[in-house]
């Protein structure tokens, strides 16, 4: 009956366990399981399984990027078509011409600002053939080093199996397959944003400054992250950030010829059209594929803005560990850009590779189901085109959308929730398996010193 105190059929009575009571049951259930697992870790065998894994995917991401890289070069028609319109502009800027204009670079549309110009002038000095097929080499071999950079970043060893497993990965990833095609200044940028990460981490900013402010002078992809150089406070970092490509912009308005029709070229970033729309991320243009109202697209890109510095002001308040601070913080702002902007092109994605990268560092809210869900989206692993009655090309713009959108949201989900709970004055830590506490500032205190424990990174 109702309200009635059950008996263990003995006369005592019996009270149904709490969630405490069956953690503590489960935990030494799985005793001895765990207990084998940290055995196995410590023995020689582990360490050979580690290797041979680490060397067997090395060797298949390098047969697999090199196989591509053959044969894009060898049937794409249109390689390099980016690096192409450098190459042209950079011939007419040579030769005293005015490298924004169509008629003079054979109708090709160099969007770059002037600085850009100057720092990569040497392609001036090359033939086409041999700027595309560099070009090819340079963009495989820099995505290559970016990701083992961001593998070291992360406490990783650069050589190990995280480097090697996401090198592999990227190799199916279209926003790497384009941008091998492409050979965009992109792949320039998501250098830099790895060398920034290691610098800021090491607490030298005025130099990350300068990293930043030659990406700028490129293309200026990471105008969202000097709002990392505000949450920082580090104020003298941030002038010399603005101050590299304004010196380097004026010095190429003394010596460009008419550098002034850049300004013309603006209407073609802030309104795309054609097929340049289908191919964008952003919501202006998925938004406008759905033939969604103006007003709706409007508001959530407003929406999407402010989230973006909400989740980042949260990152930099929450987040102990200083790379996964940095990296998140400077990642949602980028996401922020994409979407909230009005460019967003599917090799832009390579740039939130070292936040996808972050799962690896405890207490990281890439460590969640949506998270990946919408890595594997935005890095285009996307439903068939026809369930959204699209083409190719707009059904991976979309998706590329809906993927960021998950990642941000899961991250300001996640991180909310941590604030609430510290509002609310809950500690902000997780159980181990021995049941105390574990917080960012003390996951890494005490890492295991053995080589068994480095061949596993």
């Amino acid at each position: 009956m109702p309200g009635a105190i059950e008996s263990d059929g003995r006369g005592a009575p019996a009270f149904p366990p709490d969630d405490r009571t069956q953690r503590d049951g489960r935990r030494r259930a799985s005793g001895p399981l765990r207990q084998r697992w940290e055995h196995f870790g410590t023995t020689e065998a582990r360490v050979r399984l580690t290797v041979a894994a680490t060397i067997a995917t090395w060797a298949a991401a390098a047969v697999l990027w090199v196989r591509s890289c053959v044969h894009i070069d060898r049937t794409d028609t249109g390689l390099g078509w980016d690096m192409t319109t450098v190459w042209r502009a950079e011939r007419v800027f040579a030769r005293g011409g005015q490298p924004y204009s169509l008629a003079a670079t054979d109708h090709r549309l160099f969007l770059y600002p002037p600085s850009c110009l100057l720092l990569l002038r040497p392609v001036a000095f090359v033939s086409l053939h041999q700027a595309q097929v560099g070009g090819l080499v340079l963009t495989a071999a820099l995505t290559w080093t970016a990701v083992i950079l961001s593998a070291h970043l992360h406490g990783r060893r650069w050589w190990g199996l995280t480097a090697a497993v996401v090198v592999l990965a990227l190799h199916w990833a279209e926003p790497a397959t384009a941008e091998l095609g492409l050979e965009n200044v992109t792949v320039l940028c998501f250098l830099a944003l790895v060398i920034f990460f290691l610098l800021a981490h090491r607490e030298h900013w005025v130099t990350a400054g300068v990293v930043i402010g030659l990406s700028l002078c490129i293309k200026p992809l990471f105008l969202p992250v000097l709002l990392v150089f505000v949450l920082a406070k580090k104020w003298t970092a941030l002038a010399v950030t603005v101050a590299v490509p304004a010196v380097l912009n004026l010095l190429a308005f003394a010596v460009v010829k008419d550098p002034t029709q850049v300004f013309s070229k603006l209407p073609s970033l802030l309104s795309r059209s054609g097929s340049g729309a289908l191919l964008n991320s952003a919501w202006v243009d998925v938004f406008r594929t759905f033939d969604l109202p103006h007003w709706a697209t409007i508001l959530v890109r407003l929406v999407t803005v402010a989230v973006a510095l909400f989740t980042a002001w949260l990152a930099w308040r929450l987040l102990d560990d200083a790379r996964l601070r940095l990296v998140t913080a400077a990642s949602v702002l980028l996401i922020g850009a994409y979407l909230g902007g009005t460019l967003s092109e599917n090799h832009y994605m390579l740039t939130l590779v070292p936040l996808a990268m972050t799962v690896v560092l405890p207490l990281s809210p890439m460590r969640q189901v949506t998270a990946w869900v919408g890595v594997l989206l935005l890095m285009g692993l996307t439903p068939p085109a026809s369930m959204l009655g699209l083409d190719t090309g707009a059904n991976l713009s979309a998706y590329r959308a809906f993927g960021m959108s998950l990642v941000l949201l899961t991250i300001v989900v996640v991180l909310g929730h941590r604030w609430y709970r510290q509002r609310g004055g809950v500690p902000d830590a997780v159980a181990n398996g021995a049941g105390e506490a574990v917080t960012e500032s003390t996951a890494d205190a005490h890492p295991r010193r053995t080589p068994e424990a480095a061949l596993t990174r």
